[in-house]
């Protein structure tokens, strides 16, 4: 009996041991799983993160190429434009000689008064002296005042002056007006504008040539303001010209009209 027994403890404590053996084989093979999962996850997560923020980079990096293309077709139509009215000038310049078209090139030698930039003091040429009022034009073609002679000097009425009064055109209506100086933020005012001519924001300004005093066309601004009253209304205008410090003009003289007054003299 005490062999049998000793040979059945024997066979229970080498089963108990395979048993433990196998258990602890089972856990290190489920650890290893576990780990293998582990680093599945973790790869899988940080691959996921990567394309979300590489998503996310790329469409920023489209976002501000859009931006810049925008800005970049936006200065290249500004540019386009300008380049479009210089050479209209050019081409219209040089269909006729400067004597027939009355431009003169002009230097600005000082302001009229110091505390006023409106008002300047331009060469004098005592070959032509008269007291037709004259028409001041940018090198590009734009409107920038009037000029008036005045004991031997010519003094030059700026757009920012109220003084410059010159007949306009407003949009494909042609709504008349005159320019009657700037706002507080140096918009052209036109003052007289029939109540009945439609005018809108983002019309174009030119000369009507209606005073003789400026050639048809050359252009002034765009609206950007609107005034009713009740039988007339006042357009704000953002100039084309940029006038303050400007210190090289052309000046223009109407020579029918100085022709007109010659004859009406030789007849009196």
């Amino acid at each position: 009996m005490n062999k049998k027994f000793l040979l059945f403890i024997i066979a229970i404590t080498i089963a108990i041991m395979y048993l433990f053996s196998f258990e602890r084989a089972i856990y290190q093979e489920l650890s290893k799983l576990n780990t293998q999962v582990q680093k599945i996850y973790l790869n899988s997560f940080i691959y996921i993160h990567q394309t979300v923020n590489k998503y996310f980079n790329q469409l920023d990096h489209i976002n501000q190429l859009k931006e810049q293309n925008r800005l970049n077709t936006q200065y290249k139509l500004l540019y386009e434009q300008k380049s479009n009215d210089y050479k209209e000038l050019i081409s219209y310049l040089e269909t006729k000689e400067p004597n027939e078209l009355g431009f003169e090139e002009v230097q600005v030698i000082s302001y009229y008064q110091m505390y006023d930039y409106s008002k300047v003091i331009l060469e004098y040429d005592p070959k032509i002296p008269t007291e037709q009022i004259k028409a001041l034009i940018t090198y590009d073609g734009y409107s920038a005042g009037i000029v008036v002679a005045k004991n031997e000097q010519y003094i030059g009425y700026l757009n920012q002056s109220k003084k410059s009064n010159y007949t306009v055109y407003i949009g494909k209506n042609n709504a008349p007006g005159i320019t009657s100086g700037i706002d507080y933020l140096g918009r052209v005012v036109i003052k007289y504008v029939p109540i009945w001519k439609k005018v809108e924001i983002g019309d174009e300004v030119i000369t009507s040539s209606m005073d003789s005093i400026f050639p048809y066309g050359i252009k002034v601004g765009k609206v950007v303001g609107i005034n009713k009253d009740e039988n007339i209304q006042e357009v704000i205008v953002q100039p084309y010209a940029d006038t303050v410090g400007n210190r090289n003009f052309y000046l223009y003289e109407n020579k029918e009209v100085k022709k007109e007054k010659v004859e009406e003299k030789a007849s009196n």
